[in-house]
């Protein structure tokens, strides 16, 4: 399936993500490495979860050292998601705390139809 591009409400979340996690990474990822974040898709960039595009909404900020495919790290979740999700919490979980904070935090969250999508994945 073809990607297609974030529109601007999602270029503005990916944003706003990164914005957040550099202050509060540590809310996600209690004693993981701190050298820089890297947004993950976790379904990839054109996921759809019951005809929902879910893709570009879908993110989790997570250290480099956990997400980029150079990484040896144990806890990589690009090559060990099953040890990542183990010490973490599923993707979806951690999601949603971080939506969360982020409402708290005054920021606008994904669509409601998105969110509710995202959370009935088995991600």
């Amino acid at each position: 399936m073809a990607t297609k591009p974030a529109n601007a409400k999602q270029k503005q979340w990916m944003s706003d993500v990164a914005e957040w996690a550099n202050d509060n990474i540590d809310l996600l990822y209690r004693f993981a490495p701190r050298q820089g974040v890297q947004l993950h898709h976790v379904l990839g960039r054109s996921a759809k979860h019951n005809k929902v595009a879910i893709g570009h909404w879908f993110i989790i900020p997570v250290p480099f050292e956990l997400h980029d495919v150079s990484s040896n790290h144990p806890l990589n979740v690009t090559h060990h998601k099953h040890v990542f999700t183990e010490k973490f919490g599923k993707q979806s979980e951690i999601f949603d705390r971080m939506v969360n904070d982020m409402e708290v935090c005054g920021y606008e969250t994904p669509p409601f139809d998105a969110w509710q999508a995202i959370m009935r994945t088995n991600a």
